[in-house]
């Protein structure tokens, strides 16, 4: 489950405060449902609104600004001071106001970027709290539990790095991050075999990494393998010369070979420089050391807080004096859009992309902007390029999978589908989206299978309870189709679709171990009592028959025959066969499901 930051470049929308407000269409990913709409509703409106939806109560719930420690920030310039307060109360705002889908989204931005630059700037307290509060929130966001990682790692509570490393190698095993500081910790803590294990796999995904190679040296060394330990540092060293604390574990390897002036000149050739690690989410904290210009901050600034038509005025001038910049373009066209003017903010984000083809904000933003007026054909085109330089977005990959679908590509759709519930197991839109494909394509089993994941995250979800025990009764799944439905009565006793499944699962079924008469007869009557329906009096003659009263299954069947002569002019064959099944005493058998 992702949260997206907002930081620099971030794809989301920004939240208007005093902005024109747009159609909201569904945009779900993740954990959330971010709607491609850009309205807020203003705070006068606040009373007239429904009830917070389950995600906001969800953010409120679990993000609390009053539950971090104020740290003393006089260690800060003046300017990171006035940033950090800013948004630490723009965190608070923004969870107060959260009510929808798309403000709780915003929220979650506004303090995961808060709790980020809490780490940033070694303010340790305070990120400890915000990033526990986030694990809450995501428990299958990697990010959260390896930055936990390097915040346990710098405050030197290493038995707590090393329990984060194991939690982020559980959601992401194939790390490399993670797994070479894993075995840096495991080599710190003398468990030789299992920083060798976590090194060599580092290494075998990415042969290149010197911090991998390095590692093992080190394990070598330690073991006492020390023509193994110089052979690994000297190709370190040709790898990246740059490091030179290498030079002191070479010179140390070196003098327990016995090479003594060899390993003296190694030891002199030490700057503690430390071995390069490729690591994409620790580099991403370090936008926030950055000194950029102070017009853009105030212009990114005033877009936060609403203020667009003074950010465009600062981005402007930006762009009067350099217009080489893609991220003002890109930031220039969101404010664009926040004030209603889509031809300026297109034109903008065409410029963006042209001076960098890789953003991928400005392509995902270009496609929603698109998408509104009409362009779909060109918008898909530019959703597909963001999804395919960051794949790891599964908020835009899932955007990408709708409109395969809306084109006609459901086999494309649903390979995305299937890739994004791999890579996060509680991708909620992704299971429902997916389940609703298999379904029409005539796999009802695989479209099962996702039905309940999807009741497993989302427990409330009425529609998923019930279409995962009409699939599983549909393919002859009894035992799997009574117990989700058993489940399902027990969270919404009243729902009357429900209880009428049942009724006819309990009364049909081939499993003997399934059926059950009187309870299928006390079903369908409530059903029965409540709506007269032809199928739901039809219902109650199966159960009848199933609990041995042929007398009443027949007479019960016969007052759905005459509804139906009523209602359409003609029996149809089917429930004639079925008069005359109870007639002869006989019960009602679903070999593949209800008939």
């Amino acid at each position: 489950m992702t949260l997206f930051r907002w930081v620099r470049g971030s794809s989301d929308p920004l939240p208007p405060k005093a902005a024109k407000r747009t159609p909201a269409e569904g945009r779900p990913f993740s954990l959330y449902v971010l709607p491609l709409g850009l309205c807020l509703a203003a705070a006068s409106a606040a009373a007239q609104e429904p009830p917070p939806t389950e995600d906001a109560r969800k953010v409120r719930a679990l993000l609390s600004v009053d539950a971090l420690p104020a740290p003393s920030l006089d260690h800060l310039d003046p300017e990171q001071r006035e940033q950090l307060a800013a948004d630490r109360t723009a965190a608070a705002d923004a969870l107060v106001a959260a009510s929808t889908d798309e403000q709780a989204q915003y929220a979650a931005n506004i303090f995961g970027d808060l709790c980020l630059q809490y780490l940033h700037h070694e303010l340790h307290g305070a990120a400890a709290v915000c990033l526990a509060q986030l694990r809450l929130l995501a428990p299958n966001d990697f990010q959260w539990t390896y930055y936990e990682l390097l915040l346990h790692d710098a405050t030197g509570n290493l038995e707590r790095a090393r329990l984060s490393a194991r939690a982020a190698l559980a959601l992401s095993p194939n790390d490399t991050a993670t797994l070479i500081r894993s075995g840096d910790l495991h080599l710190d803590a003398g468990d030789l075999d299992a920083a060798a294990a976590a090194y060599g796999r580092a290494l075998e995904i990415r042969p290149e990494s010197a911090a991998a190679r390095f590692g093992l040296g080190r394990v070598a060394l330690d073991r006492g393998e020390i023509a193994q330990a110089i052979a690994a540092f000297e190709e370190v060293l040709a790898s990246q010369p740059e490091g030179s604390v290498v030079h002191h574990h070479l010179g140390m390897a070196l003098r327990a070979a016995g090479e003594t002036s060899r390993a003296r000149a190694e030891l002199a050739r030490n700057r503690q420089v430390p071995i390069a690690i490729v690591d994409p989410l620790r580099d991403r904290l370090q936008i926030y050391g950055l000194k950029t210009e102070a017009r853009f901050d105030r212009a990114v600034r005033a877009a936060r807080s609403g203020r667009n038509d003074e950010a465009i005025a600062l981005y402007r001038e930006l762009l009067a004096e350099d217009g080489s910049d893609p991220e003002v373009h890109f930031n220039l066209a969101r404010s664009l859009i926040e004030t209603g003017d889509q031809a300026a903010a297109e034109e903008h984000l065409r410029r963006a992309i042209e001076l960098n083809p890789s953003h991928g904000a400005a392509h995902f933003n270009l496609a929603l902007l698109l998408g509104r007026t009409g362009r779909t054909g060109e918008g898909a085109r530019h959703l597909e390029q963001a999804a395919d330089i960051d794949p790891e977005n599964l908020q835009w990959r899932l955007m990408r999978a709708r409109a395969r679908a809306d084109a006609g590509n459901a086999s494309g759709a649903r390979s995305e589908l299937e890739e994004i519930v791999r890579l996060d197991p509680g991708a909620i839109e992704a299971h429902r989206l997916l389940a609703a494909m298999l379904l029409e394509a005539g796999e009802p089993a695989r479209a099962a299978d996702h039905l309940e994941a999807l009741t497993a995250l989302t427990p409330d979800d009425l529609r998923a309870h019930f279409n995962l025990g009409l699939t599983r009764f549909g393919t002859g799944q009894f035992a799997a189709a009574r117990e989700a439905l058993e489940t399902a009565l027990e969270r919404f006793p009243g729902d009357l679709a429900v209880r009428h499944l049942l009724a006819r699962l309990l009364a049909t079924s081939s499993d003997a171990a399934v059926r059950d008469g009187q309870r299928a007869v006390e079903l369908a009557r409530s059903v029965v009592d409540e709506q007269p329906a032809i199928d739901h009096l039809e219902t109650l003659a199966m159960a009848m028959a199933e609990a041995g009263r042929f007398e009443d299954a027949v007479s019960w069947q016969q007052r759905a025959l005459d509804r139906e002569r009523e209602t359409a002019g003609a029996n149809s064959p089917q429930r004639l066969d079925r008069l005359r099944l109870y007639q002869a005493r006989q019960s009602l058998r679903a070999p593949g499901g209800g008939r």
